[in-house]
């Protein structure tokens, strides 16, 4: 995969921006530099990046003096070197796949541009959001037609849930306006999407937004600030339809563009009676515990392993609308190839029966699984098979991805070595607890 240069610009955020930078430098997609640019920051905020651009070798720390979010950013495009470029502000995070799902769909895609769900946070509260609500490829002017219908929804409008190709930014001279004060990376957006053929949709949330006051982006706006953003960026809204569309559509759909100007997001809030919104720490599977203590025996290293996993298979799930339970079932059955009845299937998935079968019943509906045969006189009376192909892809990247973060940073050698110990392992492991092994 290519390098992406994630751009941060910093102003003031000690407290956040740990949180931030860790989670990129801890990405499963290990070909990155990240951009941190401090913007003439009172606090800390310095002292930090500077620290981490010490200790690892991707991290570029530059301080300049305050100017503002966009000539922070513009900062950071001017000595970015990778293909692609994803933004993050300093109070938010981002999941630990999140470069890597948008590059690989950019790349297997062939698009221009990748945009993906995120979350919402407010305080301990999280919440789905995507205003596009099927995965796949869309024309510029699909695209379009769809942001029409939410123009003001962060999904569309932010910078933070793309991923951007470097080579168009350069090609046409794209930067942050740096002389206007709202909607700047509305703006951006726009200017990009008129030399964008095609966008990817990913079905996949790829961002925690945390709204946090006083920070480089924020503003505290009043409703005649807000009507005086909307007026001075519908010239250029209007201005992109006029680019993409011939006069006649224009023509059709000018209210429609209009009406910008008294949209409200729909994707700002995340609170609880509001459905999809979960405790934070829940939204994407089981919770992560980790105690040094319990690291001897490998019991720790065993439910890492399973933790990972199944931060994978959540993915899977994410990207298709199923359940976390449903994509245990379907990566078994998958790679067993073969008849499974519900006894081992439970088994192996840790769940109960009934959770079992209802997951079946759903993904036989879905046709995923089909009823492989059904013996009237036998203990185990129904069996069921993997049939369906549009998984297959997803599914051996579960496998691989896992592969990769394991032994990130492991020589062949000491890879091999691994492998055969484990393999000796399992072997100890089979003679004292699989007994009368068909």
């Amino acid at each position: 995969m290519s390098k992406v240069s994630i751009i941060v610009p910093v102003y003031n955020r000690e407290k956040a921006l740990k949180r931030c930078v860790d989670s990129i430098l801890n990405q499963d997609h290990r070909d990155i530099e990240v951009i941190l640019v401090d913007d003439g920051s009172r606090d800390d905020s310095f002292k930090i990046i500077s620290e981490y651009a010490r200790n690892d070798e991707r991290v570029i720390a530059i301080h300049k003096e305050n100017g503002g979010v966009s000539s922070t950013r513009n900062k950071a495009l001017s000595v970015a070197s990778g293909d692609y470029i994803q933004f993050l502000d300093a109070d938010d995070w981002i999941p630990f796949d999140s470069t890597k799902l948008m590059v690989r769909e950019m790349e297997e895609k062939g698009v221009e541009m990748v945009i993906g769900d995120f979350y919402r946070v407010v305080d301990d509260k999280v919440s789905r959001k995507g205003s596009i609500h099927e995965a796949g490829v869309l024309t510029r002017n699909e695209y379009a037609d769809k942001m029409m219908l939410t123009p003001a929804d962060f999904y569309y409008g932010v910078l933070w849930n793309k991923l951007y190709r470097k080579e168009i930014l350069d090609k046409y001279h794209i930067t942050m306006d740096e002389n206007i004060s709202y909607c700047e990376d509305v703006i951006f957006n726009l200017e990009y999407l008129l030399h964008v053929t095609n966008v990817a949709v990913l079905k996949v949330p790829v961002y925690y937004y945390v709204k946090t006051e006083g920070s480089l982006v924020a503003q505290n706006l009043s409703l005649e600030k807000t009507v005086k953003m909307k007026t001075s960026v519908i010239r250029y809204y209007n201005d992109f339809y006029r680019n993409i569309l011939d006069e006649e559509d224009y023509e059709e759909r000018k209210p429609i563009i209009y009406g910008y100007l008294v949209a409200f997001s729909t994707d700002a809030f995340a609170i609880p009676f509001i459905s999809g919104t979960r405790k934070l720490g829940e939204e994407g599977g089981p919770r992560l515990y980790y105690d040094s203590k319990l690291d001897e025996a490998g019991f720790m290293l065993k439910y890492l392993e399973e933790y990972l996993f199944i931060k994978l298979l959540n993915t899977v799930a994410l990207q298709n609308k199923l359940e976390l339970n449903d994509t245990k079932i379907l990566y078994i059955m998958y790679k067993l190839d073969r008849e499974c009845i519900i006894d081992e299937l439970t088994a192996l998935t840790g769940t109960t029966s009934t959770a079992c079968t209802v997951a079946l019943t759903k993904l036989i509906a879905l046709g995923y699984v089909k009823i492989a045969s059904i013996n009237l006189f036998g203990e185990n009376k129904v069996s069921y098979r993997y049939v369906n192909g549009r998984l297959d892809e997803l599914l051996d990247k579960v496998t691989s991805d896992f592969v990769a973060v394991s032994f990130a940073g492991i020589s062949d050698e000491e890879r091999e070595s691994y492998i055969e110990t484990a393999k000796k392992i399992m072997d100890n492991l089979k003679k004292t607890t699989v007994i009368g092994e068909e």
